[in-house]
């Protein structure tokens, strides 16, 4: 993708590309690339001039001015990186980009590719060669400047480069952030009132805050909550969710965390705990190497073209070179079939084989490995007990990974083994667990459990078994969590009940059915019963969705039974002697329907339904939503519903605003013997060195935008987010370790300054706060038309300086020169050449009149005479 023109120096280089684009070759297609052929322009051909014009500088196609320039830079039209880079002469007519050897390496060139011999050092940093890169590497290579796009192409041999998976970002280029400190706040206000015999008012509110401080790769957070209910007695509880510390270990892909936190789920029960946790971080790898995919391996005889295809779609193709290939970045499309791949000889012969691919939750890449070990205090259950587990999965090959765990307690011990082994028949994960706990009355009980999963995708008919699991206990099995719950509750003479405690099997079942054009069919069920008691939980839901033009429609069934069956004891006697059954049956029927009520952005929604429920009569819904502003800041809903059962009729309204600096909201809802409102108000701030700045909100990876003097201009993708009078904005939510593009528009942009640059593009670590610098320009736009003091008009493509020597554009046509300047009054130089008489002066003084003008025209004589 190509950045964004920064407007600033579109405006000093525009004059070239116009007058390169000028001179292209008659027989040139626009849109082909161009071979770097020489343009001649003649300065003699300049009429009206006194002095000589300097264009001749513009005859080499790459022709740029020997400097230091913020590039994009590209290799094999894939973007790496935003950088300055220095470029420095080479001849007497080359101007070369200086790149330092371990650029070219993180780029994923192979260290043997390198010339030692060859290079022509910079004198910015030795470190940076300047050498073209055809006499830099032993190989075809080359590079490009597109001085209008300040796009820098490299292009590098395919046999000189390393295997880089796709959307990998170099460890280098992974951005820590600076030091920062912020509070994010969620706050909500409810309020009801009841008349008839339930006469009353209640009132209830809620701050929840989420802070952090950020310190290099270390990073604070503190998660707490506070509620305020009137109701019986008024009370105020807060509540410290959790208080932790990380840090991200790049040479172990891994992260630390220090304090409370919880342990993975994926094996294991999760189980919050207070101590130290070190696991294996997966966003650190690539986007391409995330989930479960196969190694794809193949043989291709010459130069040929593989594309890999699933359910008939292509979703990678690449060329090979001849010989052994092997396919190892392929993005996780779980459940969705089979690969199919096709290799495409040079000669046009075409080989094709199939991959097996299912997988389940469980499955791992070949090669690649998982761990997370922990050590510390249960938190919420026990009595602040110490545990430690650790857990550790690998992929074998295709078809098989392997998982291990052992979680360790006072009295307690697990060990888990299995693995998953995917087939042509689906996906197969199975892990057994051992446990030994003295528990209850200091008994020890021993038992297994062993958990199974299924998937896979039939393709003949379109079925996906996305997930069915199946988990069997023996009686003596127990989780470290209830192990800690009835210690607790024997030392307490309380009750413990949890939902895994004694359970002795569950069955769980997802399907998917796709019926083509006419819609999809799902299926989702679970079931559970327990050792304990005679009880047992089963959830049954069907549903069928498919939709006409603009209009959805769906229709669901669901069921839910929960039955309880308590074995109660007398205290004097050990035998049972009678028990208390209870149970809760409900089913429900719901059909829906929802449509646009428009084309436009800002139309209304509609969305309606009908329910049955077994226990409580028909329901009757519809509600309306919409924005109504063009950049759908400010939101709004209104609904009604009616019981036919209980014959109530009700309806509300809400409207929400996001706003700069925070998101508003608010609803009213009436109904028979009731009303109700409620307020609610989201934010978040961050204090920085240069002062504080306020935003919507922030997720743990997030920006600070710095463009100094650019107030009013909006960020993108940034939530409503405004460049505020003291130049700085938040970045509500940037991806970690994924290249982020962050962007300015100029739409709302003071009049008094202008974007040097609009858009750059940040790495950030997981958890960082990065600053992001805009470069501006403020101060007042001037359009002078210059003449000598004899009306003469100036060289044509002459360099234009401030002040300080700094070049901030150039002359055009009609001897007219753009450029801002801070000040009310000053001078510009303008210099076509190096001699001392090759250069004037332009003075310039703005009334108070002009002044407020956002575009300054004048008339200017230029002064001959040396530079100061």
């Amino acid at each position: 993708m190509n950045a964004p023109v920064p407007r600033g120096r579109l405006k000093r280089t525009c004059l070239a590309a116009l007058l390169a684009a000028c001179c292209l070759p008659a027989t040139a297609r626009p849109d082909a690339p161009q071979p770097a052929a020489d343009y001649r322009f003649d300065d003699a051909l300049t009429l009206g001039t006194r002095a000589t014009a300097s264009l001749s500088r513009f005859n080499r196609a790459n022709a740029i001015e020997p400097g230091r320039y913020q590039v994009d830079i590209y290799l094999n039209n894939t973007f790496v990186t935003r950088a300055m880079v220095d470029f420095q002469s080479v001849d007497a007519a080359d101007v070369s980009p200086c790149l330092s050897d371990q650029f070219l390496l993180d780029a994923g060139l192979k260290p043997s590719s390198l010339n030692p011999q060859a290079g022509v050092n910079g004198s910015r940093a030795t470190e940076a060669n300047c050498a073209p890169l055809s006499q830099r590497l032993d190989g075809i290579a080359s590079s490009r400047f597109d001085l209008s796009r300040l796009r820098l192409d490299l292009s590098i041999a395919q046999s000189l480069m390393t295997q880089v998976p796709r959307n990998h970002v170099a460890p280098s280029d992974w951005d820590a952030g600076t030091r920062m400190a912020f509070f994010n706040y969620n706050t909500h206000y409810y309020h009801s009132a009841h008349s008839g015999g339930r006469g009353s008012n209640t009132d209830n509110a809620y701050l929840g805050l989420n802070s952090g401080i950020n310190l290099g790769l270390w990073r604070l957070r503190q998660q707490s909550s506070a509620r305020y209910s009137s109701s019986g007695a008024p009370r105020t509880d807060w509540s410290n969710v959790r208080t932790y510390a990380q840090r991200a270990l790049p040479a172990l892909d891994s992260e630390m965390t220090l304090g409370e936190s919880f342990t993975a789920g994926d094996l294991f029960a999760s189980m919050a705990f207070r101590g130290v946790q070190l696991g294996t971080d997966e966003r650190m790898q690539a986007e391409s190497l995330r989930g479960y995919a196969p190694q794809v391996r193949g043989i291709a005889e010459t130069h040929a073209r593989v594309q890999v295809k699933q359910s008939g779609r292509t979703i990678y193709e690449t060329s090979v070179a001849p010989g052994a290939f092997i396919i190892d970045d392929l993005y996780g499309t779980s459940y969705q079939g089979d690969l199919e791949v096709e290799v495409l000889e040079a000669d046009g012969r075409l080989w094709t084989f199939t991959v097996p691919f299912t997988a389940v939750p469980d499955s791992m890449r070949p090669g690649l490995s998982r761990y997370n070990a922990t050590l510390g205090q249960a938190r919420y259950v026990g009595d602040n007990d110490l545990f430690a587990d650790f857990t550790y999965q690998r992929g074998l090959d295709n078809n098989l990974t392997l998982n291990s765990g052992v979680r360790v307690a006072d009295d307690y011990l697990a060990l888990l083994g299995g693995g998953v082994l995917a087939t042509a028949y689906g996906a197969f994960g199975l892990n057994s667990t051992f446990s030994s706990a003295r528990t209850e009355h200091q008994q020890r009980n021993t038992g297994w459990r062993l958990q199974s999963t299924y998937s896979k995708t039939f393709l003949p008919t379109s079925t996906t078994v996305s997930l069915a699991g199946y988990r069997y206990s023996t009686q003596g099995y127990r989780d470290l969590s209830d192990v800690l719950g009835v210690r607790e509750s024997a030392r307490n003479n309380t009750t413990w009940r949890s939902g895994s405690y004694q359970q002795r099997t569950q069955l769980t079942a997802n399907i998917s059915q796709s019926l083509g054009d006419f819609g999809q069919f799902y299926l989702s069920a679970s079931t559970s019963d327990y050792y304990s008691d005679s009880s047992r939980d089963t959830q049954l839901q069907l549903g069928y969705s498919h939709h006409w033009q603009q209009l959805s429609y769906s229709l669901s069934v669901s069921r839910q039974e929960s039955r309880r069956t308590q074995l109660l004891n007398d205290d004097q006697q050990p035998q049972y002697v009678y028990n208390r059954s209870t149970s809760n049956r409900s089913n429900m029927v719901m059909l829906s329907l929802s449509m646009p009520l428009g084309s436009s952005p800002n139309s209304p929604y509609l969305f309606s339904s009908v329910t049955h429920n077994s226990t409580g009569g028909n329901t009757y819904q519809s509600s309306l939503s919409g924005t109504l502003d063009e950049a759908q800041n400010l939101s709004y809903g209104v609904d009604a519903s009616h019981n036919d059962q209980d014959k109530v009729t009700a309806w509300g309204g809400s409207l929400q605003q996001r706003r700069p600096l925070a998101t508003l909201g608010g609803n009213f809802a009436q109904g028979q013997n009731y009303w109700q409102a409620s307020a609610n108000a989201r934010g978040a701030a961050v204090l920085h060195s240069d002062g504080l700045t306020l935003g919507p909100y922030l997720s743990d990876t997030f920006g600070l935008i710095e463009a100094k003097g650019a107030s009013g201009a909006e960020v993108r993708n940034g939530q409503g987010a405004k460049i505020n009078p003291d130049g700085y904005a938040l970045i509500p939510s940037l991806s970690a370790y994924r290249y982020n593009d962050v962007g300015l528009n100029s739409t709302g942009l003071n009049r008094n300054a202008e974007l040097q640059d609009n858009q750059r593009r940040v790495a950030p670590y997981a958890g960082a706060a990065v600053k992001v610098q805009f470069r501006t320009l403020v101060g007042h736009a001037l359009l002078i038309k210059a003449r000598h003091a004899n009306g003469e008009p100036l060289p044509l493509g002459a360099n234009v300086t401030d002040e300080q020597g700094t070049v901030i554009g150039m002359v055009g046509q009609a001897s007219q020169i753009y450029a801002r300047v801070a000040n009310r009054q000053g001078a510009l130089r303008v210099t076509w050449g190096d001699a001392p008489d090759q250069g004037c002066e332009l003075r310039y003084a703005l009334t108070d009149s002009a002044a407020e003008q956002a575009l300054i025209r004048l008339n200017a004589t230029c002064q001959q005479g040396p530079a100061p």
